[in-house]
C-alpha cells in the first residue's frame, strides 16, 4: 500500500477560481480571438439593423402602395388598392371609347372627333382624381340608396353590363341636303308645303344627275346645303344615335355599299345619301379584353356599372319624386344689370336706330345727294314712330335700323363713359346735349342717320339698382316700362322685364332664394349682385303653390337641378372624408 503523499497546502483549481492573466501574461491567440468574436458580432448587429431598415421601408411601400387609406365613405374606408382597382377600369373603358371614336375618322368630323379623344387623354392625366371622384360617388349613392328608396337591380345590372360590351353598327356615307328654307329664314320659321315640295324636286334632280354618272362630291359642292358640302358631301362613319345624323340611319339600314337612297325627308327638306361602308354591330367589344388587361375582375366592374346605374336611379328620383309634374311657382319679371367690364366710373347709356343711304353698305361715302335725302326722310318718319308715348323700340329697331348688332336689343348700345365716348364725334355731340329719356333729331355720321334717345346715367351698377328698387317700389306699375327700357337681358326686355313662372331648382340657388321670398303680389327684390354676374331685381307678378311645371320647363329643370339637389339632399348628409393628394379641386 502506498504511503499516503503529502498533503496539499491549497485547494485544486476550479473554472471559478483559475487565476485571470493580465494583457501583458495573456497569450497572443487568446486576443485574436477576442478580436473575431467582437468583429463577428458588429457585422450580426450591423445586418441585423440593416434588415430591420429594409423591412420597415418595404412594408411601408408597400402599405402605401395597397393599403393607404385614400376615402372614408359613411365610417368605411377604401385604400390605394380599392382607388387602383377603379383606375384600372377608367383606363380600360377610355381606351375602349378611344378606339371606338377612331374607328370613325375619316370625314368631316375629324376635328370634333379629335377634339373628343383629346378631352378623354386630359381626364387620364388627371386619373388619380377622376378615379377618387368616381369611387368616392359610388360609394355616398351606395350609402343614401336606401333612406332614398332608390335602387339598382341584378337585372339591370345585367343589362348595363350587355350594353357596355356592344359596338354599334356604323354606317359611312355621303350626303347631298335641300332645305326648304332659304338662307335668310329666321330660326323658328316653318316651311310652307310649296317650299318643301320645291326641296323635294331639287333633291329629285340631284338623284337624276347621280344616276346619269355625275361625280357624287361635284353634285353635293353645287347643290348640298348641309356644311359638308364643301368635302364633296362626305359625313363620315355615324351610329344610330350620333346626333347629327342618326336620323338617317334606319333610311339606309337596308342599302348595300355603293346604294343611293333618297330623297329622304328632312325636319326641313329633302336629302340623298350614298353609302360607301358599314360595320356590323357585335358583343366583342374591345371593352372586355381591356378589362382582362387591367386585371379587373368581373366582380369590381360589376360594382363600378352598379355605380353608375345608381345615378340614373337617383336621377329618375328626382324627376318624378321630388320635382314631380306640380310644385309650388312664381311668376316674376326681372330687370338685369351687366356688371361692367372695366373700372367703375359714371356711365351713360343711349339708343338708337340708324338709317343708312346705302343700307347694308359698309362705306356710304358714295350715296348720292338724293339718297341721303331719302334717308333724312325716313329718319324724320322714324323719330315720330319712336316719339310716340306708346312706341315700342323693339319692334321699331327690329324693323327699320339699318345696325343690325343693335337692332336686335332695341336699339341698345348699353352703357359708355362719356368721358371717353366710343362713338364718332356727331353722334357724341348730340349724346352730350341730351337729358335721359330725351330723343334726338336725326343726327348725320358717316354711317347715316341717327335717331337717339339717352337712357341712363349712372354713378355705378350698385348705385343704379338701388335707385331703381326705390323708384319701382314706389310705383311698381312701372316695372314693365322700366325693364323694357333698362334691363340689359334683351330677350325678357322685350317682354317686359316677364321671365314666366319658377319652379324649384329652376334657377340657381341664390336667385331661387330671392324668387320665393317674394310673398305679395308686385313686390320688388331687393338687388341681388351676383358680383361679374351681375345684378337682378324681380318682381312677383303671380304666386301658385301648386301648378304643372310644363314640359320645357321640366326638361330644364331635370338637367340643371339634379346636381345642386344631390349634392345639396344626397351627398351632404353624408360623412366624407377624402385624402387631400387625390380631392377633386371642386370638392368642398
Amino acid at each position: 500500500m502506498a504511503a499516503a503523499g503529502p498533503p496539499h497546502d491549497h485547494e485544486p483549481m476550479s473554472f471559478r477560481s483559475r487565476p485571470v492573466l493580465d494583457r501583458k501574461h495573456r497569450p497572443r491567440w487568446q486576443d485574436e480571438l477576442r478580436t473575431q468574436q467582437l468583429t463577428v458580432i458588429g457585422f450580426a448587429v450591423a445586418i441585423a439593423v440593416a434588415l430591420g431598415i429594409f423591412g420597415a421601408a418595404a412594408w411601408n411601400g408597400y402599405w402605401e402602395a395597397h393599403f393607404r387609406p385614400v376615402a372614408s365613405i359613411a365610417g368605411t374606408t377604401y385604400d390605394r388598392s380599392d382607388l387602383q382597382d377603379r383606375q384600372r377600369i377608367l383606363v380600360a373603358e377610355a381606351s375602349a371609347t378611344v378606339s371606338a371614336l377612331q374607328a370613325q375618322l375619316g370625314g368631316p368630323r375629324d376635328q370634333i372627333l379629335q377634339q373628343q379623344i383629346d378631352e378623354i387623354s386630359l381626364q387620364l392625366s388627371n386619373l388619380d382624381t377622376s378615379a377618387a371622384d368616381s369611387l368616392v360617388e359610388s360609394a355616398v349613392l351606395s350609402a343614401q340608396a336606401d333612406e332614398f328608396g332608390v335602387s339598382v337591380s341584378d337585372e339591370q345590372i345585367d343589362a348595363g353590363l350587355a350594353e357596355r360590351f356592344v359596338v354599334d353598327e356604323l354606317v359611312r356615307a355621303q350626303l347631298i341636303l335641300v332645305e326648304a328654307l332659304p338662307e335668310d329664314a329666321a330660326a323658328d320659321d316653318e316651311p310652307t308645303d310649296a317650299q318643301l315640295e320645291a326641296a323635294r324636286d331639287e333633291a329629285r334632280d340631284a338623284l337624276a344627275r347621280l344616276e346619269d354618272g355625275e361625280d357624287f362630291g361635284d353634285v353635293a359642292a353645287e347643290m348640298s346645303d348641309d356644311f359638308t358640302a364643301a368635302s364633296g358631301g362626305l359625313i363620315g362613319w355615324f351610329a344610330a344615335d350620333d346626333a347629327a345624323y342618326g336620323d338617317y340611319f334606319d333610311a339606309v339600314a337596308d342599302a348595300a355599299e355603293g346604294d343611293r337612297v333618297g330623297p329622304i325627308e328632312t325636319e326641313g327638306g329633302y336629302a340623298v345619301l350614298e353609302v360607301l361602308g358599314r360595320t356590323d354591330a357585335t358583343t366583342e367589344s374591345p371593352l372586355r379584353e381591356l378589362l382582362a388587361r387591367q386585371g379587373v375582375d368581373d366582380q369590381s366592374y360589376r360594382s363600378y356599372v352598379r355605380g353608375i346605374l345608381l345615378v340614373d336611379a337617383f336621377r329618375e328620383h328626382f324627376a318624378d319624386e321630388v320635382i314631380g309634374s306640380e310644385a309650388e311657382q312664381r311668376r316674376v319679371a326681372q330687370i338685369f344689370i351687366a356688371a361692367p367690364t372695366g373700372a367703375v366710373v359714371p356711365q351713360e347709356r343711349a339708343r338708337h336706330v340708324l338709317i343708312q343711304p346705302l343700307p347694308g353698305e359698309q362705306d356710304q361715302s358714295g350715296a348720292t345727294d338724293e339718297q341721303w335725302a331719302a334717308a333724312l326722310a325716313e329718319a324724320d318718319e322714324v323719330h315720330d314712330q319712336l316719339g310716340a308715348d306708346d312706341a315700342d323700340w323693339f319692334a321699331i329697331a327690329a324693323e327699320r335700323s339699318d345696325d343690325p348688332g343693335s337692332g336686335a336689343r332695341g336699339g341698345d348700345l348699353g352703357w359708355y363713359d362719356p368721358a371717353a365716348s366710343p362713338f364718332v364725334e356727331e353722334f357724341s355731340e348730340a349724346l352730350a346735349g341730351l337729358d335721359v329719356g330725351e330723343l334726338s333729331e336725326p343726327v348725320r355720321s358717316d354711317f347715316g342717320y341717327h335717331v337717339i334717345q339717352k337712357t341712363g346715367k349712372r354713378a355705378s351698377p350698385q348705385a343704379q339698382a338701388a335707385d331703381l328698387v326705390e323708384e319701382l317700389r314706389a310705383d311698381p306699375n312701372s316695372f314693365a316700362e322700366v325693364a323694357t327700357r333698362i334691363s340689359e337681358d334683351s330677350a325678357t326686355a322685350e317682354e317686359g322685364g316677364e321671365l314666366g313662372w319658377v319652379a324649384p331648382y329652376q334657377l340657381d340657388e341664390p336667385l331661387e332664394e330671392v324668387v320665393f321670398g317674394l310673398t305679395t303680389v308686385d313686390e320688388i327684390s331687393d338687388p341681388y349682385d351676383a358680383g361679374t354676374e351681375g345684378i337682378t331685381i324681380y318682381q312677383l307678378l303671380e304666386l301658385s303653390e301648386s301648378r304643372e311645371i310644363q314640359d320645357d320647363q321640366l326638361e330644364g329643370i331635370r338637367s340643371s337641378g339634379f346636381e345642386r339637389w344631390l349634392e345639396q339632399e344626397v351627398r351632404g348628409p353624408v360623412e366624407t372624408w377624402v385624402d387631400p393628394q387625390f380631392a377633386s379641386s371642386t370638392a368642398a
